[in-house]
């Protein structure tokens, strides 16, 4: 019953801590009045694959630790720029004029499984975003691009949007897997920021933050005023504990039996915008920004009663082991327990020995 009680205080108290990797980490940052910015979207993904010590594809993993990491910019992007640009057009008054950033994936062979780990992060320049004075498009954050995307690289040509195409440096495993059930894994694209958008503004977390008034934050674009921090993705027990995104299938190549995993996170994001803003509530999702803070509205089903409610049951619920724990070690101090004391004989269990007779004896029950 104790330890019940104790793993839930624990939770209550640590669970809050938890830190994430996520699928995909958006960053940006909007001055007043900018004509553009610069978003940053970091895309991350581990894939492992399992087999036995003695099959074909440990024999083809087992020199295959490498690392490629190269920069994408205007010069290799365009293909990139015009896929997201494209994607845009859809929805948002937003374009992208330039974009920079990384690609690298590292693959590491071990006795048992190989481990790839997939990282790009995307820089775009942004710019249209402004749809009157005081309203900012918002639909910007997410998009998906389900086609190759090839970067020219000093390692040749990468389809970075595509994980099979980390490969690229090790034909034969290619050509092994490509007939199998581990490519339902390996065309999974990597650019996917959907869940950015699947989420309404109007569930995002939203604060007014009087720290871009001081002078040191002018280096960052902001002219000295409030700003708005939005972000989602947190994960503390009263927004649930984040859930990982973990896919498994299991294939079969010539007989012999293999496992290929594919682990993310959920998606994570933070949005800074110079002024006092309120997301809009219409079919269209935008930021609408004011000079003034607005009227406070009413305190319901926020973050902070929240916490406090949670707070207050880990406190009533360690108050309660402690009044049960007291209640019991006085009535174990206090209370006789087992045999009563008039049911017992004294028995002799030893005769004596010359002239002495020791008086060493036990208790039977009459």
């Amino acid at each position: 019953m104790n330890e019940k009680y104790f793993v839930i205080v624990v939770m209550v108290v640590l669970v809050s801590f938890v830190v994430p990797a996520h699928a995909v980490q958006l960053d940006a940052a909007i001055p007043k009045g900018s004509e553009e910015f610069a978003p940053v979207f970091t895309f991350t993904r581990i894939i492992s694959i399992q087999y036995s010590e003695d099959s074909k594809l440990a024999e083809l993993f087992r020199s295959s630790q490498q690392k490629i990491s190269f920069v994408i910019d205007g010069e290799n992007a365009s293909v990139l720029i015009e896929k997201i640009n494209a994607q845009l057009k859809e929805k948002s008054f937003v374009t992208v004029s330039d974009v920079s950033g990384e690609y690298s994936v590292t693959i590491t062979p071990h006795e048992r499984s190989a481990s790839i780990e997939y990282k790009i992060t995307i820089k775009p320049t942004m710019k249209g975003h402004f749809i009157s004075e005081s309203v900012l498009d918002a639909q910007w954050r997410g998009f998906e691009i389900s086609d190759e995307i090839p970067i020219e690289s000093e390692f040749g040509v990468y389809h970075i949007n595509s994980p099979i195409s980390a490969f690229a440096e090790l034909p034969e495993i290619v050509e092994y897997l490509s007939d199998s059930d581990a490519m339902q894994v390996l065309d999974m694209k990597l650019i996917d920021a959907t869940g950015l958008t699947d989420l309404a503004l109007l569930q995002w977390e939203s604060m007014f933050d009087p720290t871009a008034k001081m002078s040191e934050t002018v280096g960052y674009g902001f002219s000295g005023t409030i700003v708005t921090n939005y972000s989602m993705g947190i994960c503390t027990i009263y927004r649930e504990v984040c859930q990982d995104r973990d896919i498994t299938v299991p294939f079969e190549i010539e007989g012999e039996a293999y496992t290929i995993r594919s682990i993310e996170s959920q998606d994570d994001g933070t949005i800074i915008i110079e002024g006092y803003v309120q997301q809009s509530s219409g079919r269209i999702e935008s930021f609408l920004v004011t000079e003034n803070a607005p009227k406070p509205g009413k305190i319901e089903d926020t973050q902070v009663p929240t916490m406090y409610a949670v707070s207050g049951i880990g406190v009533a619920i360690a108050a309660s082991f402690f009044v049960w724990s007291d209640k019991k070690s006085k009535k174990t101090s206090t209370e006789q327990t087992g045999i009563d004391p008039k049911d017992l004989c004294a028995v002799s269990t030893s005769s004596s020995a010359g002239s002495y007779q020791t008086n060493r004896g036990t208790s039977e029950l009459r």
